[in-house]
């Protein structure tokens, strides 16, 4: 078995005579040239005579602890045998044991044999006798092998003094359970004992079994996050004015609650974000008050007609007006009250640096705004 990774590689020799024939006369890869005796790997020159990353051609790599003698691997002399990318000595190696992978466990390899006198004396080989495939153990502390060869301890019990113990906290049921009542559903409390289906067995009892995102307070499953009688805790109520929210008691919104704000208005959410309150500032601040998600501030032809639309929910758009006098690029949106029943005409500018301007009249001709722009007439 000496030597077994090099004569393996020695099976490449016509591989490795070709490629330093061709080393011999200079050898070039892609725009890499390498001198006489050496090839391109992964674009660098290299020796394959002496390389033990690539032994005889590229990418051959030897054993851990080979060297690469005239291109074949070849392992050092206290460890001439192969295993994986390893050099060994399978006469002594207690991981490696006569043949690869043969592991003596807490023994020593001696010879290509397990040798099981370590102490303390309850170390022995198990298979009985089997040196050359078994592993040497404890039988007075292996789960396995407990007291002798194959005695097995059951699950949860543990090998003690070479024999098989069910230990506290655990308790033993059978001659095969041991297990701990504590928490065990087939056996809570007492050995047994099995809990109802939905139920899990807590501190001995069975208890009710919640679902994830569920708190088990009081023999019912709440949601800590929401629930007003058990919000954040089970201990903690909300006042009757109060709502749970995020495992916080929160006051009441009587309008509308966007994420953990409470709006002035009951007007649909912006995403997580209240709705942006916009005015007509024609009277007193508080009249034709309108909310909705466009930004305060914005100016277009669609903003303008929903100003104009708070101040005449039913008049007729007459044109969008161009007031050059205002200053260039100015546009406004005409809206004439129904003429039937009311009258007047209001202009909502959006266009142009006289934008936000509003002019309103009792005039049924729609006219630009004759003021100059101060502070915005509407938002």
């Amino acid at each position: 078995m000496a030597n077994s990774f090099a004569r393996f590689v020695a099976g490449w020799g016509w591989v490795a005579a070709a490629i330093v024939a061709l080393a011999g006369a200079g050898c070039s890869s892609s725009s890499v040239t390498c001198p006489t005796g050496q090839i391109a790997c992964s674009g660098a020159c290299i020796d394959p005579k002496t390389n033990p990353l690539h032994c005889g051609t590229c990418n051959i790599a030897c054993d851990a602890g080979a060297t690469c003698n005239g291109g074949l691997c070849e392992c050092p002399t206290a460890k001439p045998d192969s295993c994986g990318i390893q050099c060994v000595n399978l006469q002594t190696d207690a991981n490696n044991c006569g043949t690869c992978g043969h592991a003596c466990g807490i023994g020593t390899c001696v010879g290509a044999l397990c040798s099981c006198t370590t102490p303390p004396d309850t170390v022995t080989i198990c298979p009985p006798g089997a040196y050359a495939t078994g592993t040497c153990v404890n039988l007075a502390n292996n789960g396995a092998n407990c007291g002798a060869c194959g005695n097995a301890c059951v699950p949860d019990n543990v090998c003690s003094a070479s024999t098989c113990q069910c230990l506290a906290p655990n308790t033993a049921c059978s001659a095969t359970v041991c297990t701990n009542t504590a928490t065990d559903p087939a056996n809570c409390g007492t050995c047994g004992t099995v809990c109802p289906a939905g139920q899990t067995c807590v501190a001995s009892a069975c208890v009710q079994t919640c679902a994830a995102g569920l708190t088990l307070c009081g023999g019912a499953c709440v949601n800590l996050q929401t629930d007003p009688l058990h919000c954040g805790s089970c201990t903690r109520a909300c006042t009757s004015s109060q709502t749970c929210s995020a495992g916080a008691c929160q006051a009441t919104c009587p309008t509308l609650t966007c994420g953990s704000t409470c709006c002035t208005d009951n007007t649909a959410c912006c995403g997580s974000s209240c709705p942006n309150r916009h005015r007509n500032f024609i009277g007193t601040p508080d009249v034709q008050t309108y909310f909705d998600c466009t930004p305060t501030g914005t100016y277009n032809v669609t903003t303008a007609e929903t100003a104009a639309r708070k101040w005449s929910p039913n008049g007729l758009q007459i044109s969008n007006l161009s007031c050059p006098a205002l200053g260039g690029g100015t546009i406004c949106f005409a809206l004439q009250k129904p003429v039937l029943t009311e009258s007047g005409c209001g202009v909502w500018c959006y266009q142009g640096p006289y934008a936000g301007t509003l002019s309103v009249s009792q005039s049924a001709i729609c006219s630009c705004p004759t003021t100059p722009l101060g502070t915005k007439d509407w938002d």
